[in-house]
């Protein structure tokens, strides 16, 4: 297990940390007026690339002022909330990164131990209220660390970059556990926040909804925290629009099939097949299917024979039936858990 390295809060803020090796940043031996300067005194922008899951990595410029605007919002989900230490996963090179492993901890003013892999030991501490920058497989890595959990008292999770894993569920925390999660991308920062999945998004104070507000439309929205000089920004998604404040996510354009004249959100799939298939990893496509029109396949990670006909078992309790069922070594995903084109 790899410890953690000390790292001077002022390479931090750069966003050139190594972004494989544990480190750790002692923010709360800085005064408020201290981390404040080091703040508005950090480069003017930075440019940050896509996590390359819908395509090729393309970089968009973000100025100082919205990086910070951005944290000041995503520590204020937590205003409400103790917070002794940030146990971060996501990497500074990307957007979420930079603000839930960088710049929250330094506008709390909290120590943070950044955790880029599996393999990397807890820090030494026993925090009564402990903040969490998740990603995807966070869940998993914090589930083998009961003991860690036991001393938390309240347990503050920000989610983002994919939909919550099974394992969200199932965090052995005996204290007080909120999990809230974040709607976005690089090229708008946060879009929209919810606490709870059934819940519709609430928009960031300084976001706005444009276009149609009836029915299934795309998501496009403006703000001033849009990269480069961009003044608004469709994205890939589709919602419903519950009031000018709040949407339903429909899925992902990529992501969403019509199958037998049913639509389907194949990350919903993924999920529900993954909470009832145990396995190191899975993950479901979509694929052209000459009777179907469209279907999906699913690429499972393990060698046990018998895990082809759990999925297909898992599916049919779910009325699906996909194209075919593959066991693979890995499945190709970004930094922070996102499936690659």
């Amino acid at each position: 297990m790899r410890p953690h390295a000390e790292l001077d809060p002022r390479v931090a803020l750069t966003g050139g940390a190594p972004g494989e090796c544990p480190w750790f940043a002692r923010w709360d031996l800085l005064s408020a007026a201290e981390r404040e300067h080091l703040i508005a005194h950090s480069a003017p922008y930075l440019d940050i690339k896509t996590s390359g899951s819908t395509g090729a990595a393309t970089a968009w410029r973000r100025t100082r002022e919205q990086l910070v605007s951005e944290a000041r919002m995503l520590a204020g989900l937590w205003s409400e909330r103790r917070i002794d230490a940030v146990l971060a996963f996501a990497p500074p090179a990307h957007l979420y990164g930079m603000l839930t492993t960088v710049l929250v901890p330094a506008l709390l003013g909290v120590p943070v131990w950044y955790q880029p892999s599996f393999d990397v030991e807890m820090p030494d501490i026993s925090p009564r209220g402990l903040g969490v920058g998740a990603i995807p497989w966070t869940f998993r890595i914090l589930a083998r660390y009961p003991d860690f959990l036991s001393t938390v008292d309240e347990l503050s999770i920000l989610h983002s970059t994919a939909t919550l894993p099974p394992e969200a569920h199932d965090l052995p925390a005996p204290g007080d556990v909120r999990i809230t999660e974040i709607f976005g991308s690089t090229e708008t920062g946060g879009i929209a926040h919810r606490t709870g999945e059934t819940q519709p998004w609430t928009l960031f104070d300084d976001v706005k909804l444009l276009g149609d507000d009836s029915g299934e439309v795309p998501l496009v929205v403006a703000g001033p925290r849009l990269a480069g000089e961009l003044t608004e920004w469709r994205t890939d998604d589709f919602v419903e629009v519950v009031d000018a404040r709040r949407f339903r996510f429909l899925g992902r354009r990529a992501r969403l099939c019509k199958i037998n004249g049913l639509r389907v959100n194949l990350d919903t799939v993924q999920r529900e097949l993954a909470e009832r298939v145990p396995c190191a990893d899975l993950a479901c496509f979509p694929v052209r299917d000459t009777l179907r029109g469209e279907s999906f396949l699913v690429r499972v990670v393990g060698s046990e024979p018998g895990l082809p006909h759990a999925v297909r078992a898992a599916a049919k309790e779910l009325g699906l039936n996909p194209q075919s069922v593959e066991l693979v070594d890995r499945i190709d995903r970004s930094e922070t858990g996102k499936l690659r084109a």
